[in-house]
């Protein structure tokens, strides 16, 4: 599971940009964030989400 120190420092270290990001998700809780042109696996479920 990522914890928000680790998805701030994402967004601060321009991994992730713009307004937006994938999700995924696992039992119900934030599990990681998916880059453009990442693998997803077939079982994780995404979400596209505001920042």
């Amino acid at each position: 599971m990522i914890t928000y120190d680790e998805f701030k420092e994402a967004i601060d270290n321009g991994f992730i940009k713009g307004d937006t990001v994938q999700i995924v998700r696992k039992n119900g809780k934030i599990h990681d964030y998916v880059l453009d042109g990442e693998r997803v696996e077939p079982h994780e479920t995404l979400s596209l989400e505001k920042v």
